[in-house]
C-alpha cells in the first residue's frame, strides 16, 4: 500500500542542488519517488522506497539523468558521451530528446534487451554496443571523451548530488508519517546510491543542527559479483564463486572498485554500524517469488518477461536481501526496514532495439568518433 509520495523531486529540492534552477524546471520529466508499506515479515516492518515506478521514464536513474542534463545546458556542452547497463541509457536518450541533447551512448551486449527501441530511433542519440566488459568499457569511455573533447555524463558530482536528494526525500516522508527507519537496504553495484544518501543526511545535519537519525546499512551483492563484500573483508558466508560464474543480474555488473569507493563504503558502514552482504544464488531464488509477491500486492511494478522471470532484478535483490537479513536474524523482530526498489519498473521494450554500432574493444574509439560526427559536434 501506497502511504507517502511525491512528484517533480528534483525540482522541489532543488535548492539543494548545485545547479540553475531554471535549467532543472527544463531539464524535468516529472522525477517521482513514493513509499510503501509490506505485510511485517517475522515482527519486522519493511516499507519499500520504489524509485522506478513513477518516473515518466520508468527507471530510478531520472532524478540523476535531469541533474546531468541540466548541467549539460548550463556549460553549454550540446553533445556528451556516456555509458550504460540500460537503465542510464534509456533515461539519458529520452532527457536528450527533451531538452535538444545529443548523446553518444556505450552499452555491453547483454544490455541491448533493456534500450527502448523507440528511444534509441530519434535523431538525439547514437547507441554504440561495445563487446568488452564493464571495466574495459569504462577505459574506452575515457579514452575518447579525451581524445575527442566531449564530456561523460553523468559525472561523479552529479551521482553525490542526485543522489543526496534521498535524504531529504526520507527525512520529509518520515516527519509525515511520524517513523524511523533503523535499516536503509540496497543492492550495491557502484554504490553510489547508498553513498549519496548518506551524505545527504550529513548535510541535513551540517546545515540545520537536526538530530538526523541515521539507519543502519545492509548492502546487497549478488552471488558472482562480490567487491565490496571482498574488498571490506566481509564474511560472506559462502565459498568464492568460480572466476567464471554468471551474475543473475547484468546491471549489478561492477567488479573493479576504485580505492576512493572502498574508502567511503568502509566509512559508510563504519558510521552507519552497517554492512554489506553476499546473497547465494540459491537463497535468493527461493526468495525471489515471495519478493515479486510482496511488490506486486503493495502495487509496486515489477516488469516480467514473457517467460515470467523478472526483466531486471536489482530491486528485487534489495527486497530479497532484507527478507533473508530478518531470516537470519540481523535484522531483529521490532525493527523496521527501508528496502530501495531501484531497477525493474520499466516495461519490456516493444519491439527489437538495434544498436546503430557494433565494435570490438580495440575499435571502438573509432567508431565512437563515427558515431559523434553522425550527431555533429
Amino acid at each position: 500500500m501506497e502511504i507517502y509520495a511525491q512528484d517533480r523531486i528534483v525540482r522541489r529540492y532543488a535548492a539543494r542542488l548545485p545547479a540553475d534552477p531554471a535549467l532543472l524546471r527544463r531539464s524535468s520529466l516529472r522525477e517521482g519517488g513514493r513509499i510503501v508499506r509490506l505485510p511485517p515479515q517475522h515482527e519486522v516492518d519493511i516499507d519499500v522506497l520504489d524509485l522506478s515506478t513513477t518516473n515518466t521514464t520508468g527507471t530510478f536513474k531520472s532524478w540523476l539523468t535531469c541533474l546531468a542534463v541540466a548541467q549539460c545546458l548550463r556549460r553549454e556542452q550540446p553533445l556528451v558521451l556516456a555509458q550504460s547497463s540500460g537503465n542510464t541509457a534509456n533515461a539519458l536518450a529520452a532527457y536528450a530528446l527533451h531538452t535538444g541533447l545529443r548523446a553518444v551512448i556505450l552499452h555491453p551486449p547483454a544490455s541491448r534487451r533493456r534500450i527502448t527501441p523507440e528511444l534509441a530511433e530519434t535523431d538525439s542519440v547514437q547507441f554504440v554496443e561495445v563487446d568488452a566488459p564493464e571495466r574495459r568499457i569504462k577505459e574506452v569511455l575515457a579514452h575518447c571523451t579525451a581524445a575527442l573533447r566531449l564530456p561523460a555524463a553523468p559525472t561523479l558530482a552529479d551521482q553525490g548530488g542526485a543522489n543526496k536528494l534521498r535524504a531529504y526525500f526520507l527525512r520529509d516522508a518520515g516527519r509525515e508519517l511520524g517513523r524511523r527507519w533503523d535499516w536503509h537496504v540496497q543492492a550495491v553495484s557502484s554504490g553510489y546510491g547508498p553513498l549519496g544518501f548518506y551524505e545527504g543526511l550529513r548535510e541535513i545535519r551540517r546545515a540545520t543542527g537536526e538530530a538526523v537519525t541515521v539507519p543502519r546499512f545492509l548492502g546487497v551483492q549478488q552471488e558472482a559479483v562480490t567487491p565490496f563484500v571482498h574488498a571490506l573483508g566481509l564474511d560472506c558466508g559462502r565459498a568464492a564463486p568460480p572466476a567464471a560464474a554468471e551474475p543473475l543480474e547484468p546491471t549489478l555488473f561492477r567488479r573493479t572498485l576504485t580505492e576512493d569507493l572502498v574508502r567511503r563504503m568502509r566509512e559508510l558502514c563504519a558510521e552507519s554500524r552497517g554492512t554489506v552482504r553476499a546473497l547465494a544464488d540459491a537463497r535468493y531464488l527461493r526468495l525471489e517469488p515471495r519478493a515479486v509477491a510482496l511488490l506486486r500486492g503493495a502495487g509496486v511494478t515489477v516488469a516480467l518477461d514473457p517467460d515470467g522471470a523478472p526483466r531486471e532484478r536489482a530491486g528485487l535483490y534489495s527486497l530479497a536481501g532484507t527478507l533473508d537479513a530478518v531470516e537470519q536474524g540481523l535484522i531483529r523482530p521490532g525493527e523496521r526496514a527501508m528496502a530501495v526498489f531501484t531497477g525493474g519498473a520499466a516495461p519490456a521494450p516493444a519491439g527489437t532495439y538495434r544498436p546503430h554500432w557494433h565494435a570490438r574493444a580495440d575499435e571502438a574509439p573509432e567508431i565512437i568518433a563515427r558515431a559523434v560526427a553522425v550527431l555533429g559536434s
